[in-house]
């Protein structure tokens, strides 16, 4: 295994496609079953990674107490607080939580969990470097084995900031109306990064698809007719689809809430292969990984 991180950026440029769920179920399934060194980074101005990650109670905490966050990450230092009387120097293990989950391997999965000022704080800024995500992992998180970052479903500098630090790109796509508006755009967006930052090698390595309700397993046509447009784009772009999906499941986002829920269905059948999917496309290995 590299001695480096393998970083990968959960994108679309279209929200509502369970981004979030498949980075915090990736994240608790590398770290558990796979035992990876894993770091988690909520670059959405929702924070649901973190809400996900976090209990509801150490969340809580964390925003009653003001701790850091990403937003100190780019501010580059920790404000006063009622323990410090002046700006200080911030520390990676001020602003890096560890997610504590029972059965989980806690000691491998931690979250750098992002709060709802984040983007307020961006806009008042007079510049944001988009380069502060990848220094920090350069700097301070060659240890880990994986880094995850979920994006926020639009472009911005944010956006620019994760394809700094990351290798890879992961797209989840829901079979629904307009499923590949987003796709279009995420080209454009990558083939710009590129054209700017000539030395930097970054790439999809899969669109994972999420089939929905209304679709059911494809056989209505409008399953069928989302379906075939995700395989024509993803052939016109030259992007790998993974060949395991997501079929229809309120388990997936419950599971990625609640790694203790209860009943499953098709979400604890079919996430093992998806994820060992994902995890061998990106170079990573179970074995090496025990060794």
């Amino acid at each position: 295994m590299s001695n480096t991180p393998t970083v990968v950026s959960v994108i679309n440029l279209k929200g509502g496609v369970g981004k979030t769920t498949v980075t915090a179920l990736l994240a608790r399934y590398a770290a558990q079953e796979w035992g990876l060194d894993v770091l988690a980074v909520d670059l959405d101005t929702q924070a649901n990674l973190s809400q996900a990650l976090m209990t509801a109670d150490d969340y809580t905490r964390f925003m009653d107490e003001k701790q850091p966050s990403i937003v100190e990450l780019f501010a580059g230092y920790a404000p006063p607080a009622q323990n410090k009387p002046s700006p200080s120097r911030l520390e990676s293990a001020d602003i890096i939580k560890l997610v504590s989950a029972g059965g989980w391997l806690e000691s491998k999965l931690e979250v750098i969990p992002s709060r709802f000022d984040f983007s307020d704080n961006l806009v008042n800024s007079t510049r944001v470097e988009p380069e502060v995500l990848a220094k920090f992992i350069a700097q301070h998180m060659q240890h880990k084995d994986l880094i995850l970052i979920d994006c926020a479903p639009t472009e911005s500098i944010l956006t620019i900031a994760s394809y700094h630090a990351s290798r890879y790109v992961l797209i989840p796509v829901k079979t629904e109306f307009f499923s590949t508006i987003g796709f279009p755009l995420m080209k454009q967006s990558l083939e710009s990064f590129r054209k700017d930052n000539l030395g930097h090698t970054i790439e999809v390595c899969g669109v994972l698809v999420h089939r929905t309700k209304t679709s059911g397993s494809g056989s209505s046509k409008d399953g069928r007719d989302s379906l075939m447009d995700i395989r024509k784009k993803a052939k016109d772009y030259g992007w790998h689809i993974f060949c395991n999906r997501m079929d229809h499941s309120d388990s997936y986002p419950r599971w990625a809430n609640d790694p203790h829920a209860g009943y499953l269905g098709n979400a604890a059948r079919e996430w093992p292969k998806i994820a060992e999917e994902i995890l061998a496309k990106i170079g990573l290995s179970k074995q090496e990984a025990e060794q």
